[in-house]
């Protein structure tokens, strides 16, 4: 299903004036039914699509409402997707043809039309979820991406960009390839550089890549600056296909000055997320910070969490590691929670998976000296040496500062049971080795 060249309006439609000012012996109306039932029949599907669509533009239905009447027109062996990226083109055709200029008052209006709403229980077909990143990203959700100030979330949410705008796995999880949009806040010299930096270090080709920044934040609480932001995505999607992802980077810089506390200008920002993902059947994702007491959660009001469908929660471990864990998945199983390594690569850094790190056990006092001198004596080949008592205790005896005998034995006693029970130790036939915590 290829469009033909726009200009097939001239084709088909009367010129506009004439058409709305006066009615020529030649004229005759459009009958929608019929051609809305050759359309389906595969009969001149673009020429009665490019009539049908005129006279929805004429009509004054949205772009959403074409949408959902252009649905049912899907040909077998096509998806509804791929008929909404040919009808696109003929409603931004009639738009400049000025088929959306008011029309004859004595015509009727259908008024606009609505998605039906209800459907009995009995009749709802049970699907399992769809992904856009197997087992992480669902279709059609909305995603909150949460962590502390400079924790590494744009880091992460790049990582999950690129890997849709560019079909590349996303550590092991199928991505499934399309467009991503992303309204960056800040950084926006900086996204470039770590785009580049992550095409290198993942073999792709970033002229390739389906992805799109803004140059500032976009003011998602006024209808101008919305509507012109998505006017650039449909047309940016002309090409490209529909988003896969929106991506808003962050929730702090796109409130516009409301409360991000105040559940009811929260509320707004998520309604405005709602309608996109509504619009364009894509995923959207919220980067936000958390709260500065609490490190676990979102920061402002609860309306945000609840409003989610996905939370990912990223946080810092040490310098240049970085944790991310599920902490909602509502219609699937949370995924397992993943380490990253921050990695120097020209001209910025990108994220490598590492293994998870077992989380160190705190050790104080007798232990931590047991620990150590233990480490001592077996000279450092602890993987597979043992030490027995006497070769471990005049160690931990020197160092200890018990003051006499009986007090380092008695530590000494109580520090190797503690570390037995914490698993840190193993014993056998009085030999000790490292436990399975340990190692």
């Amino acid at each position: 299903m290829s469009l033909p060249n726009i200009e097939h309006w001239d084709n088909i439609f009367l010129p506009l004036e004439p058409l709305f000012t006066a009615q020529t012996d030649d004229y005759t109306p459009l009958d929608r039914d019929a051609a809305s039932e050759a359309a389906m029949n595969g009969q001149n599907w673009h020429f009665n699509m490019l009539k049908l669509v005129g006279s929805w533009v004429a009509k004054g239905n949205t772009d959403g409402e074409i949408h959902i009447l252009s649905e049912k027109h899907t040909l077998p062996g096509y998806t509804v997707e791929q008929t909404w990226l040919d009808v696109k083109p003929m409603i931004a055709g009639a738009r400049r043809k000025n088929y959306d200029a008011p029309a004859n008052k004595n015509e009727a209006h259908d008024g606009p039309v609505q998605r039906k709403i209800l459907t009995l229980i009995s009749d709802v077909e049970l699907k399992d979820p769809e992904y856009v990143i197997d087992d992480v990203i669902e279709e059609k959700t909305l995603i909150g991406l949460i962590g502390p100030s400079g924790s590494g979330k744009t880091f992460v949410a790049l990582d999950i960009a690129l890997s849709l705008a560019t079909g590349k796995d996303y550590h092991g999880f199928g991505a499934s390839k399309g467009l991503v949009i992303m309204s960056a806040g800040e950084g926006h010299l900086g996204i470039p550089r770590r785009a580049e930096a992550w095409c290198k270090h993942n073999g792709s080709n970033l002229r390739a890549a389906s992805f799109a920044i803004t140059d500032r934040a976009v003011d998602l609480f006024s209808e101008a600056p919305l509507n012109a932001f998505c006017n650039e995505i449909e047309e940016i999607a002309k090409t490209r296909g529909n988003p896969k992802l929106i991506i808003i980077d962050t929730v702090a810089r796109h409130m516009a000055g409301k409360d991000e506390n105040n559940a009811k200008e929260m509320g707004e920002l998520v309604q405005t997320a709602d309608k996109l993902k509504h619009d364009y059947q894509c995923a959207v994702m919220l980067v936000h910070h958390t709260g500065h007491n609490n490190q676990d959660r979102a920061r402002g009001s609860t309306a945000f969490k609840g409003a989610l469908d996905t939370e990912i929660l990223v946080k810092p471990l040490g310098d240049n590691d970085i944790i991310v864990s599920c902490e909602k998945q509502k219609d699937g199983p949370e995924f397992e929670t993943m380490q990253f390594l921050k990695v120097s690569v020209d001209p910025s850094l990108a994220l490598q998976q590492v293994v998870i790190s077992s989380p160190k056990t705190k050790l104080a006092g007798s232990q931590r000296l047991a620990m150590d001198t233990f480490y001592e004596a077996t000279k450092g080949n602890v993987a597979s040496a043992g030490l027995t008592l006497d070769e471990w205790r005049p160690l931990f005896n020197e160092r200890h500062t018990g003051d006499n005998q009986k007090s380092k034995d008695t530590a000494f006693r109580r520090a190797r049971e503690e570390l037995v029970n914490k698993g840190l130790l193993k014993c056998s036939d009085d030999i000790y080795r490292l436990g399975d915590k340990a190692t």
